[in-house]
């Protein structure tokens, strides 16, 4: 690997450390997630031992923030410190060299000392996908839900916008909190879309909580099937119980479009 990148960019260590900021996207089918667990295949740990093949170094990855297992990531954002003397594009194709094939680094770029992937991130924009057709297309099946039952899209988009602002999702995770001020997130974009028989759910907020998003779009799933009232629906935000709201969606029709900062 270090011959076919030339002496100027090897892995060799210097004195300097850099913080590197990758943009990486990945099909989520076959990984339990991003964070690194024990016997299990994730992102973060696969994606740390080629930082270690290529360099040598153990590097402290940190990501944007955790996915569910099977979900999806169109431009997930990490950084780590490294002291190897290659420029950012040498790493781009370093990794994808030995990367397996659905995981990319779409980019590289030296940042300041002190960025955070996670601290640093200003909000997350998730989209949900769902197909609505009596027959789930072979192409389709690892990133859309297939839910091939009538719903009433009007009742469902009219809900949607409700969970816009500030309020506390403490209805829309398994985690028990007892401090309602933990499952306070502010939603700044919230739309439902119908594009021909797709359905495409998508949500930007400050942080999400554990299956925030499959929940969120299993209520209003729930609420085109007319199990939900509105009524009930907005209670959800001051009762604080996850058996009030709906069902969890599956992971595979979640995707992670962008972090912004």
């Amino acid at each position: 690997m270090q011959s076919r990148l030339g002496s100027r960019e090897t892995g060799k260590p210097i004195a300097t450390a850099r913080n590197l900021r990758l943009t990486l996207a990945y099909d989520g089918t076959r990984y339990h997630g991003w964070q690194i667990q024990a016997n299990q295949a994730t992102v973060q740990g696969i994606l740390g031992r080629a930082i270690e093949q290529i360099s040598g170094e153990q590097a402290k990855l940190i990501g944007s923030g955790r996915t569910d297992a099977g979900t999806h990531a169109r431009r997930l954002v990490a950084n780590f410190v490294t002291r190897a003397r290659m420029a950012p594009a040498a790493w781009v194709r370093a990794l994808n060299s030995i990367l397996p094939h659905d995981i990319r680094i779409l980019s590289a770029r030296r940042v300041s000392p002190d960025f955070h992937a996670r601290h640093d991130a200003r909000s997350k924009l998730y989209r949900y996908q769902v197909f609505r057709g009596a027959v789930l297309p072979p192409h389709l099946v690892r990133e859309h839900y297939h839910y091939p039952y009538p719903i009433d899209i009007p009742a469902m988009q009219n809900a949607a916008r409700k969970f816009i602002g500030e309020h506390d999702f403490g209805s829309f995770t398994p985690s028990k909190v007892a401090d309602s001020k933990a499952t306070v997130r502010r939603v700044f974009r919230c739309e439902l879309k119908a594009t021909g028989r797709r359905l495409l759910f998508t949500v930007e907020a400050n942080g999400f909580l554990q299956y925030m998003v499959r929940n969120m779009m299993g209520t209003l799933l729930e609420v085109g099937r007319g199990r939900i009232n509105l009524a009930r629906f907005e209670e959800l935000f001051s009762k604080r119980d996850r058996t009030l709201a709906g069902f969890t969606a599956p992971a595979n029709g979640l995707v992670l479009l962008r972090v912004r900062y």
